[in-house]
């Protein structure tokens, strides 16, 4: 069974213009409370309109969002880090991994819609892949951070990928939980641990592969919704070590 569940993608046209609509309407309103004039707060409101503005017209040209360019460099980055990920005497289950993205480089915005979990070894990252293809789950939609050049991806910072990166990381690192589960996931690769993305559509989906993480010893698991991020049951928030 395929489950046809979209990866994390680089931004495209109409998520720039939205974030900076979002940014610059967040400076309109510090503008206004802090008494710099109201002429400048309508102005930040007018910029935000004109930017959110575009990107409704970018995302009704272009019908759908921008797919990532899986280039040579990508293929690179997989076989390298599977050579990390896959101890040799597991070089024979190398198969039960085929499509995971390991430490693919793209921005890693928002891991929505899936479960997290931090797993400690290789070869329990191995094992808990291979059980997650057997329940079902399409390991090409499954996203694989490991050790410092995990942590370099993850960029808690957004530096590299222009100020809508740098902005949307500054106000997830003032949220309570977005923040927390940044930090928590950049600890553990700084760590040299593992951070497991799985794809899921619904509970039952989201229990069968916190159980098969479990299994394998994943520990600090969310699933990311939409709008909020759910620490799954028995889990601590600062559980990372």
């Amino acid at each position: 069974m395929r489950r046809n569940v979209k990866t994390m993608t680089a931004p495209d046209g109409s998520d720039t213009a939205f974030t900076l609509a979002l940014v610059l309407g967040l400076f309109g309103v510090l503008a206004g409370i802090g008494s710099t004039g109201w002429a400048a707060a309508l102005t930040m409101f007018i910029l935000a309109a004109i930017a959110g503005i575009g990107g409704l017209v970018i995302r009704h040209v272009t019908g759908h969002p921008r797919t990532p360019d899986k280039s040579a460099g990508t293929d690179a980055a997989k076989t390298h880090v599977a050579e990390l990920m896959v101890p040799h005497e597991a070089a024979d289950s190398s198969e039960s991994t085929t499509g995971v993205g390991f430490n693919t480089s793209f921005f890693y915005r928002y891991p929505m819609n899936r479960v997290t979990a931090i797993v400690d070894e290789p070869a329990a990252v191995t094992a808990a892949l291979s059980q997650l293809k057997e329940a079902g789950f399409d390991l090409t939609a499954v996203n694989v951070l490991s050790g410092r050049e995990g942590a370099r991806l993850l960029n808690p910072e957004g530096a590299g990928h222009g100020l809508w990166a740098r902005a949307l990381r500054a106000l997830q690192r003032g949220g309570a939980f977005e923040g927390e589960t940044l930090r928590i996931h950049d600890s553990a690769l700084t760590n040299d641990h593992a951070v497991v993305f799985v794809p899921v559509r619904n509970d039952s989906e989201e229990q069968s592969a916190v159980c098969i993480l479990h299994r394998y010893g994943g520990r600090s698991m969310f699933r990311f919704r939409r709008w909020t991020i759910d620490p799954l049951p028995a889990i601590q928030l600062g559980a990372s070590r």
